[in-house]
């Protein structure tokens, strides 16, 4: 049974290297440890709700058992032994729709394609989690690409008769693969680096790309306060009171300066400091309400321009971290 379901797929697991199917095979040949195989692979394929931390748990558990049983048999031999990537596509073979082909360099060469931003590592040190992230991340970027699911759809209609829903996942890793490949890297500038550079500067673009979006926000908001604010308010018409002259008429209201005519005569005063200053006043509420708004309108505005200037020179530090020109 085992061998026919691996029958079409066994030259993407074996080569003439390794075989890892063969070293499964060659349990199956021994009676007495059919039962321990069909235990381990309901093990590998038990429910986790999603947890992915779970699955690779029980992956390392999975290959644990197998090699230390085949290396009773085949001691010291590298031709059968399970690692991580085997074992991710019997997964892959129970359930593509919620797990992802891997295999590390296609993988490694994509992570630096796109620059993703964390380590998903290798040997012991692989984490299957950041890995599906990554082919999240494609995914997201996948369902946006209508020609590419149309190509899909038309070959995965042709060739799988659509008997089963994968969510597009053996296609992420298609892309992966292809990139690969085919070379279509010549086409593109691929910074190969440490998987420690390459996270730093996907951190960097992403508070470059936060950066960017905070001064186009900030730039958006302080325009709008502009143009619904009310700077200048005409006076000339208006009474005020002044502590010492009492109420008198403003005459004019013109470059920030307030004539205003009392009954003791004409007098002089700068707008608005003399209403700051406490030295004239409002008769009504209307003009009262008036200067109230114009000093909100412009402390909003104030406020808006501060916040403009930092997400400018937050945009333009990184800017220049991430050697962006004009």
């Amino acid at each position: 049974m085992f061998k026919a379901s691996m029958k079409e797929m066994s030259n993407l697991i074996d080569n003439k290297s390794v075989q890892p199917i063969g070293g499964i095979l060659s349990l199956f040949k021994r009676p007495k440890e059919v039962e321990f195989v069909r235990k381990c692979f309901r093990e590998l394929f038990s429910e986790d709700g999603g947890d992915i931390d779970a699955r690779q748990e029980r992956i390392e558990s999975f290959m644990d058992k197998i090699n230390r049983r085949i290396d009773q048999y085949e001691s010291g031999s590298w031709k059968y032994p399970q690692n991580m990537k085997d074992v991710i596509y019997y997964l892959n073979l129970w359930r593509p729709y919620e797990n992802y082909i891997f295999k590390s360099t296609e993988a490694s060469d994509w992570a630096n394609c796109v620059e993703y931003g964390d380590d998903f590592g290798s040997g012991k040190s692989f984490s299957l989690k950041k890995y599906y992230r990554m082919c999240d991340e494609l995914l997201e970027e996948v369902k946006k690409n209508d020609a590419i699911l149309e190509l899909h759809k038309a070959r995965f209609d042709r060739e799988a008769q659509g008997v089963f829903d994968d969510k597009l996942h053996i296609l992420v890793y298609d892309i992966i693969y292809c990139a690969h490949a085919y070379n279509f890297y010549e086409y593109a500038t691929i910074h190969t680096t440490s998987a420690k550079e390459r996270i730093r500067h996907a951190a960097l673009r992403e508070q470059y790309e936060e950066a960017r979006s905070r001064y186009n926000a900030a730039t958006e908001a302080r325009d709008n306060i502009a143009a619904q604010a009310t700077l200048t308010v005409d006076l000339t018409g208006k009474k005020l009171k002044h502590k010492t002259y009492g109420i008198g008429t403003v005459k004019s209201h013109a470059n920030g300066t307030l004539i205003i005519e009392f009954g003791v005569g004409t007098k002089k005063f700068q707008y608005p400091n003399a209403i700051k200053g406490g030295f004239l006043s409002a008769v009504d509420d209307e003009v009262a309400s008036g200067i109230q708004h114009e000093k909100d309108s412009k402390t909003e505005l104030e406020n808006a321009e501060k916040e403009l200037s930092l997400a400018k020179d937050e945009y333009e530090n990184l800017k220049r971290a991430m050697g962006i020109k004009g």
